[in-house]
């Protein structure tokens, strides 16, 4: 009986202890990600090579990662009542174990992105209608990735809270190509942009410094920034903001 006992006990450990690893595998990743290459006024908003690349990427590797949705908006269908619709249509589906993430590949402008349809400043998305929507989500971790031009200019806003960091239950993540005074390059071969492509890099395992498995906030930056600086001859510095710990995981190594 006693032998029994102990058999018990190992067997409810080992439950316990499966279901502990369920739990944290159990989080569902949701990506929207939008590619602008084309533009309803090409007069206003010139042709991008890379953008729809990057988001066809980065929609491929998260279409491969474990529990993730991922919702994609191309050129003519990214117009700004549809962003503004899918953004708060899957995030809104998110848990509090779970992660969105919003990735965006096109024109910017201080504070805010371009749509299809852009062609001027009330026809653009401002950072303010799409931290709305993330705030509004359940998710605990809330990543931005901004590929775009002057694209930094998002946080300008905020500027006196950028060095505020913390360890609250909700963690926002924004990750920009560059700084609000600067262009954001493409590579000449017209795949990838120089950061998409390093974010990329990073997230299939690059960045795991450690090799613990986990891309981290802070691995992340420490991989992305160097390269992009360097590929763009010091043209381009991405830029990261948020409420977070440089430890939150972005994405698992697989």
């Amino acid at each position: 009986m006693k032998n029994l006992n102990l058999f018990c006990k190992a067997t409810l450990v080992l439950l316990l202890l499966c279901s502990s690893i369920i739990s944290v595998n159990a989080q569902k990743t949701y990506v929207v990600s939008v590619g602008l290459g084309e533009y309803k006024y090409p007069q206003v908003a010139p042709p991008l090579p890379c953008s729809v690349g990057d988001a066809r990427s980065v929609s491929r590797f998260f279409h491969s990662y474990n529990g993730s949705s991922v919702f994609m908006l191309l050129n003519e269908n990214a117009t700004r009542e549809h962003i503004l619709k899918v953004l708060k249509r899957e995030f809104a589906k998110s848990t509090a174990n779970d992660e969105i993430i919003f990735v965006f590949s096109g024109h910017g402008i201080q504070g805010g992105l371009t749509c299809y349809e852009t062609k001027d400043m009330n026809s653009i998305i401002t950072y303010d209608e799409i931290q709305n929507i993330m705030k509004s989500a359940k998710a605990r971790r809330k990543i931005i990735l901004a590929m775009a031009c002057y694209s930094g200019g998002l946080t300008l806003k905020n500027t006196n809270n950028q060095k505020k960091r913390n360890t609250q239950n909700t963690s926002v993540m924004l990750y920009t190509s560059s700084r609000p005074n600067e262009v954001s390059w493409e590579r000449s071969d017209m795949t990838n942009s120089f950061f998409m492509n390093r974010i990329l890099e990073g997230f299939r395992g690059a960045a795991d410094t450690n090799k613990d498995r986990k891309v981290t906030a802070r691995e992340l930056f420490n991989y992305v920034n160097p390269h992009v600086i360097s590929d763009t001859n010091g043209q381009q510095h991405p830029q990261l903001w948020g409420r977070f710990d440089d430890s939150m995981v972005v994405v698992y190594v697989k």
